[in-house]
């Protein structure tokens, strides 16, 4: 670059300046590095010595080999380490010892000890079990409770200490005791001595050469003298051809013992016995032993006497010997007797079935045997008609057989009569058709004896006779029927007389759940009334039925129970007779029936269906309330109207004597007691 002179300037070497020369501050040589060596050596054990804790390690056995194998540097003087504080790892070691390796911690204090015991190596232990001079083989050992082998045996490895040895052996008596383990490897024995836990007993039997069983052990054969474990024992004697004989023993060890001598009784024969017919009868000699198929046990025997019977077969007998241990069969076959059943069925077409074995035809001769036979006549569309029979030999029987229908003989199957729990029997009564009330021109008619057609379709039940003061009183303890005049009316065999309508309507209630029947009425708006439908259970007869069971009993309906003409027939029921003439208005001139109030229910004949006192006696209350209504169509099983204020009483009784009251239409109503009115009880056969 040139200035302004136009001068050039030109770059020089650059060359850098010596700094200025001070003396060294120290000079090194062998004599000052030796010096201070010695000294850092002095100041490192001076600061050791300051910071350093007295250790003293204490070691059993005290013969064990010790080493400090790393950590801080230590320093032993004497029978103590000099120690900087810090962890270090120890071992020690000696012969018969597990070694010992350890971590310690040196702590502040400037003197510590630590202690350390060495563990001993398991001993070797033989272990042996003796009976006097015998050694015993197969004897359990346990160590501690731990089974380790059976004797003679050696144990390697024992540990060292005190320990628990026991042995047992199933025909000594254990043995335990404590020993002491050396360790260390070393070998020791142990002797134990054991006590037999048996006894010699001696067996012997006649005959002689029985096996002899001990818990089921074969031990020989008799006469013997056998070792048998202490305690209860099973001794079991066995010969071919004889019984085995059995007992109990009770053996204290070491104590001997003798049984009586055992006498073999032989041994039971076998008898398998199969019949035709089966199910024979077997009696052998005298014995009765069942029915065949039979397997017998019989004691050996020349002769026996067997006698096979059964039912319609000839007797069949036999003698028979047994052996000792024998099995043989017999098969007993016996003739039948036989007798001729003829049987003529009808309809045709019916399927016969002998003891419910089918026999085709219904109409055939059978030879049976003469025992009894259950024969079952079966035809679709009518009721299965079953019988029994017993053949006679040379007697020929002929069964002459009708089937019915299904409703027939449903029909027939209901009982005719039952009885309640208080010994009322009621009836069962067969319904129909008829016509109650009185014509228009019915002399003595009355206004509310309306003619209606009525169809009953349920079969019912009704009592034979009015309830009586007698189970009244079984319902009502305190009721009381009173006095008429100086009639007595609370007899107990006597009609119950003065109960309302409700009274008898409870009185049914009641009854039905005495004899577990289901209620027949029930309490609406206060009244009581039918259940719908109507139930099983007790109740008063409809109007309907009781007039089918009054009327028409004996067929062709009359206008007076005893005819269609006054008087009454001598004795025909409880009217208002001559003996009545001043206790009520009208009477029946010239008639007696020998009670000037109600008679005893039954007193006087039945009808035709078994029923007492429908005339005469007391009247009846009547299920149906009061009404006077004209039905144009015919009535069905009818129950009364659904609505009135009283309720019907039917039939005549001891207060009446004029020629109206006497009919059999003849109608009266209403709901308070009165001392001519009663009841009897009804009930249908079956629900709706």
């Amino acid at each position: 670059m040139a200035n302004s002179d136009n001068q050039i300037i030109e770059p020089s070497a650059f060359t850098r300046a010596d700094a200025p020369t001070k003396a060294p501050f120290f000079k090194p040589s062998p004599l000052k590095v030796s010096v201070l060596i010695v000294f850092i050596a002095l100041a490192t054990v001076a600061l050791f010595m300051f910071n350093a804790r007295a250790v003293q390690f204490i070691l059993t056995p005290d013969a064990a080999e010790f080493r400090i194998k790393g950590g801080l540097p230590t320093y032993q003087l004497g029978e103590r380490f000099l120690m900087l504080r810090g962890d270090y790892k120890i071992s020690a070691e000696a012969e018969g010892y597990y070694r010992l390796d350890e971590t310690v911690t040196v702590g502040e204090d400037p003197d510590q000890e630590y202690s350390f015991e060495l563990s001993k190596l398991p001993g070797i232990v033989t272990v042996e079990a003796w009976y006097a001079d015998t050694q015993i083989e197969g004897a359990e050992v346990f160590i501690d409770q731990e089974l380790v082998g059976v004797t003679p045996l050696v144990i390697d490895e024992v540990p060292a200490g005190k320990r628990d040895l026991y042995v047992n052996h199933p025909r000594f008596r254990s043995a335990q005791t404590e020993i002491d383990v050396i360790g260390l490897r070393e070998r020791q024995t142990e002797t134990m001595q054991m006590e037999p836990s048996w006894a010699d007993v001696r067996v012997s039997t006649v005959p002689e050469g029985a096996e002899i069983f001990v818990e089921n052990e074969r031990l020989g054969e008799t006469p013997k003298t056998v070792e048998v474990i202490e305690g209860t024992r099973t001794l079991l004697v066995r010969k071919k051809g004889f019984k085995s004989f059995e007992t109990t023993l009770s053996v204290v060890a070491q104590e001997d013992l003798e049984v009586p001598a055992i006498i073999l009784i032989k041994s039971d024969g076998k008898l398998n016995i199969d019949s035709e017919p089966s199910r024979v009868n077997v009696t052998i000699s005298g014995r009765y032993y069942g029915q065949t198929p039979l397997s017998l046990a019989l004691p050996p025997k020349d002769r026996y006497e067997l006698v096979a019977t059964k039912a319609g077969y000839q007797n069949f007998s036999r003698s028979l010997s047994v052996k000792p241990d024998e099995d043989q069969s017999l098969n007993l076959s016996l003739k039948p007797i036989l007798g001729q059943v003829k049987l003529a069925v009808s309809p045709s077409g019916a399927n016969l079935f002998v003891n419910d074995k089918a026999r085709g035809s219904a109409n055939q001769t059978l030879e049976l045997t003469a025992r009894s036979h259950n024969l079952r006549v079966e035809l679709e569309g009518y009721a299965t008609f079953e019988t029994r029979v017993i053949p006679q030999p040379g007697l020929p029987q002929q069964l002459n057989i009708v089937l019915q229908t299904e409703e027939e003989a449903r029909v027939s199957a209901i009982p005719q009569q039952i009885t309640t729990s208080l010994g009322d029997t009621l009836r069962f009564i067969i319904p129909g058709e008829m016509q109650m009330g009185a014509g228009r021109r019915e002399p003595g008619r009355r206004s509310n004896e309306v003619q209606k057609d009525v169809t009953l379709t349920r079969a019912f039940y009704l009592a034979e006779k009015e309830i009586s003061n007698e189970t009244f009183k079984a319902f009502d303890p305190g009721h009381d029927s009173g006095l008429l005049g100086r009639a007595l009316l609370s007899d107990p065999e006597r009609p119950v007389v003065n109960v309302s309508w409700n009274d008898a309507v409870r009185f049914c209630n009641w009854l039905s759940e005495q004899d577990g029947l289901p209620l027949a009425y029930e309490q609406k708006d206060g009244k009581w009334q039918l259940r719908t439908p109507v139930t099983t259970g007790y109740r008063l007869p409809t109007e309907a039925e009781w007039a089918w069971s009054a009327r028409y009993a004996d067929g062709m309906p009359t206008r007076f129970p005893w005819g269609d003409n006054m008087p009454p027939s001598p004795g025909f029921g409880n009217f208002a007779d001559e003996s009545a003439a001043n206790m009520v208005p009208y009477s029946i001139k010239g008639y007696n029936d020998n009670y000037r109030g109600p008679a005893p229910s039954g007193t006087y004949g039945a009808n035709d269906l078994g029923i007492f006192d429908l005339a005469g006696n007391v009247s009846e209350w009547i299920s149906d309330l009061y009404s006077v209504e004209l039905h144009r169509k015919p009535l069905i099983d009818p129950l009364g109207p659904e609505h009135g204020d009283y309720y019907v009483i039917r039939g005549s009784n001891y207060t009446h004597g004029r020629f109206s009251e006497l009919r059999w239409t003849f109608r009266d109503y209403g709901l308070d007691p009165r001392p001519d009115v009663g009841f009897r009880i009804a009930r249908f056969s079956e629900a709706e």
